[in-house]
């Protein structure tokens, strides 16, 4: 058990090492693990709750204006920010309250940090509290004038302001991956609705090794090597976004899923779902991505069906030649969230 009082890296490095032992133990079972991957990646077509989970994705990138960004990771269009009150149809929701509801699949009580520029945070649900005790119809029964207090309309801005300013605080990618699965269909024993992608990432490698020995489990993913599996309309890639501190390939990452209980220490992570497939490369669409849902072109390799090493930190080196910049989307993806 990791000791609550170590530093993040001690913490880290003590899971590390636990993990490391349960990987050589489990090593045949992971083994054929990514064999299955790939197996399933090219004899099975995808399921149709991951086809509904691409559908859906596609559905809220239409309806955040359609940023997007080619496969050299340059925004080719600009679609509408997390907390803007756009409405693209009349009646329609604003993009704010569109991740409001996305919040709904993991806590209808989140977001709830307001930052104001003090050390900490005010919690949304108490100001909300607050506000409604300075109604006009709630301070004229404590004998106040009928001029006083606020009006339901003020009420009304106020409280969609408050929740403007959770949304633009939270970061909500994990959100919008938990709310299209919980739209696909997912229950609980299949996913794990979450805030953190680590969460439902970690859950997914522990589906992997319990297929592997053999023993039944209900969760829909399983874990797998984005590097050497190909990717399939609804699945999902993810990368951590801690390159730096050397997360940066599926055995590193899988190390920390490996030790990592739900709810446990955070990974930064970010996830997208593949809604399409082609020939030389595959298109996702992820959540909080430049504050927006944003469609993005990913390209394989060139005569493969694996994701081109240029995207990668180590890849290659940028300005090199043969060398492809990708700007906004070189980034350390190495884990395939695969439907089982």
């Amino acid at each position: 058990m990791l000791r609550p009082d170590a530093p993040p890296a001690s913490r880290w490095a003590m899971a590390a090492l636990g993990a490391a032992a349960f990987l050589l133990a489990s090593a045949p079972g992971l083994a054929s693990a990514a064999s299955g991957c790939f197996e399933m990646a090219t004899q099975a077509p995808s399921p149709s709750r991951a086809l509904a989970m691409a559908s859906f994705a596609l559905q809220e990138h239409e309806a955040f204006g359609g940023q997007s960004m080619d496969a050299e990771g340059r925004m080719t269009e600009a679609g509408d920010s997390e907390a803007e009150d756009t409405r693209r149809t009349v009646p329609g929701l604003a993009p704010w309250q569109r991740v409001l509801g996305y919040w709904q699949a993991v806590d209808p009580q989140l977001p709830s940090l307001v930052r104001f520029g003090a050390l900490r945070g005010a919690d949304r649900h108490l100001l909300m509290q607050a506000l409604n005790e300075a109604t006009a119809g709630r301070l004229q029964g404590m004998g106040v004038g009928p001029d006083e207090g606020l009006d339901s309309v003020e009420l009304r801005a106020i409280q969609a302001a408050l929740s403007r300013v959770a949304v633009i605080d939270t970061p909500w990618s994990a959100a919008f991956i938990s709310w299209l699965a919980r739209q696909a269909g997912l229950a609980d024993d299949e996913f794990v609705f979450s805030e953190a992608h680590v969460d439902y990432a970690g859950a997914a490698w522990q589906a992997g090794v319990e297929e592997a020995a053999g023993r039944p489990t209900r969760y829909a993913l399983r874990a797998c090597d984005l590097t050497r599996t190909p990717p399939r309309v609804g699945d999902l890639v993810c990368q951590a976004r801690s390159a730096g501190a050397g997360f940066d390939t599926f055995d590193k990452i899988g190390e920390v899923l490996a030790a990592r209980d739900t709810g446990g220490e955070p990974l930064p992570m970010h996830c997208d779902v593949v809604v399409a497939v082609d020939a030389t490369g595959f298109d996702t669409v992820g959540g909080n991505v430049l504050q927006s849902v944003t469609r993005r072109r990913l390209d394989f390799a060139p005569g493969t069906r694996w994701l081109d090493p240029s995207y990668l930190p180590e890849g290659c080196t940028p300005g090199a030649p043969g060398c492809i910049d990708r700007h906004m989307s070189r980034q350390p993806w190495s884990l395939l969230l695969q439907w089982r």
